[in-house]
This record gives C-alpha cells, structure tokens and sequence, in this order.
C-alpha cells in the first residue's frame, strides 16, 4: 500500500504545474555535503548507526514534526527535492525557509534554503542546514538537525499524515 501511495505521490508531483512563488533554488553542492554536520559530532558520539543502514530518498518524501504532534510540521521533503523548513524558535512568528534537499554520505540530508519574506518569495542568500539520520527511516526521523557550521540538537521526528487542502 504504501509502494502504491508513494507511487501516486511522484505521479502527482510530475503532473503538478510550478508554482507561481517558485524560484529556481540551487542544488546542494558537495561543498554544501561537506559543511553539513555528520553523525560523527560530539552529540552524537558511542552512537552506532544500524547495520546495513542506507538512507533512500523515498523514505524521507513527507512532512515531518519535530514535536511529533503534528500540529505544525517542521520539515517537508518534496520527491522533487524541493524542501521547506519552518522555524518556530521565536514564539512571535515562524521563519520559513524553501529551497532544495540532496543526499550525502554518511546518511546526511544536506539543505540549500533560502529564507521566505513577508510575500513567500525567496529572499537572501542560500543556507545551509544538515540533518544526520542515525536510524532508518519509517515514521520517525532520528538523527541530529540544524545549520551548518552551527549548533545541532537532537531530533525524533514524527512522519505527518499528508493534508487535503481541498
């Protein structure tokens, strides 16, 4: 079932004219890969990482909540590697940011953001975040998450149901 929900996902995603805020967004580079935080940081040491463990693309297509209420949702990977964040740390209002997601070695996802002004365009230069995935991914996203060259904190992400905007 969900090889059929995802297969409609990429179906959906290919049929989908662009949106109008829709700026081209720079790939992630390997300058980019080699920046963003691997899961060999100080947080994340007498770790180890599962066996046979291979990040796929597939699984980390979704919403994503870091206080795992799905209330808000944190994190979205899109399956054409576009990807937005939102940043709640100030109580007053949300940053969000869009931009593109790659994978890296090491099962690191590495971000090419740029934050969204007060219209939804893309303003700025690009930023570069990083997640560190330590466990395979499900409905949970576990790993170590933020900017890179910045501090990492912890994540254990919940998968959010997909919406009907309708």
């Amino acid at each position: 079932m969900r090889v059929a929900a995802a297969a409609f996902v990429f179906a959906l995603a290919a049929c989908s004219p662009p949106s109008s805020r829709t700026q081209t967004m720079a790939e992630p580079t390997a300058q980019d890969a080699a920046a963003a935080p691997s899961g060999a940081d100080a947080s994340n040491r007498g770790r180890v990482a599962a066996p046979g463990f291979r990040l796929a693309a597939e699984a980390l297509v979704g919403r994503w909540s870091f206080d795992r209420s799905c209330g808000l949702y944190d994190l979205v990977f899109n399956a054409d590697a576009t990807a937005n964040y939102y940043d709640y740390a100030d109580e007053r209002r949300v940053v969000s940011y869009a931009g593109r997601w790659a994978i890296a070695e090491q099962n690191r996802i590495v971000m090419s953001l740029r934050r969204l002004g007060e219209t939804g365009a893309p303003t700025g230069e690009p930023l570069s975040y990083g997640f560190s995935v330590s466990d395979p991914v499900s409905d949970e996203l576990i790993g170590q998450f933020g900017p890179a060259g910045g501090d990492m904190r912890a994540i254990a992400a919940k998968r959010c149901p997909e919406e009907d905007r309708k």
